[in-house]
């Protein structure tokens, strides 16, 4: 059995995961300073944030065949400019999908990594794993969160979503009238 799920309805997913994450840094700007990984590569909330919409960025410039950026040049701590910048990327990659035909989704797409590899996959396989990757990495600061006592934003996991591709929105059973 094969399961299809569209690109759209997921991004949407993202988008609405996105808005809890900032109303939650914007009650407490200070939640960017939580720490990750002491001393390890993302040290905080804030720098693992700033990875995530980096890497959102670097893949779709190589998806458009442009050069990647080093970096967001957003400065620690400037939570409003990080979240414009996500939503500035979110809109380019927005764009470039409903560009997208089939036969240019499962075109190849070759390019050097950050880690001077060679990497070759369709175009999908690259869309798929920029919202995978913001997935597994919000997971990862709602742990951080938790692990120092703050409770992050609730209800992330796809199934509490109220909207998606089939139309149904999804309601509480208590909410349904029987």
């Amino acid at each position: 059995m094969s399961v299809t799920i569209g690109y759209e309805p997921l991004l949407d997913y993202s988008d609405h995961e996105r808005r809890k994450w900032r109303a939650w840094i914007a009650a407490d700007p200070s939640r960017l300073e939580i720490p990750m990984q002491p001393g390890g590569r993302f040290p905080t909330i804030g720098a693992l944030l700033d990875h995530v919409y980096l890497v959102e960025r670097r893949h779709l410039s190589r998806l458009a065949g442009s050069t990647p950026p080093d970096a967001t040049g957003i400065a620690s701590g400037d939570w409003q400019r990080l979240f414009e910048y996500a939503d500035l990327v979110r809109a380019d990659l927005r764009t470039y999908v409903a560009g997208l035909d089939e036969g240019g989704a499962t075109g190849t797409i070759t390019f050097k990594g950050i880690d001077g590899r060679q990497y070759a996959m369709s175009r999908r396989r690259l869309l798929t794993h920029i919202l995978m990757h913001e997935v597994r990495h919000l997971a990862q600061v709602a742990l951080a969160a938790r692990i120092r006592g703050v409770e992050p934003p609730g209800e992330h996991d796809l199934f509490y979503f109220a909207r998606f591709e089939d139309g149904v929105t999804r309601n509480h059973v208590d909410k349904l009238s029987m």
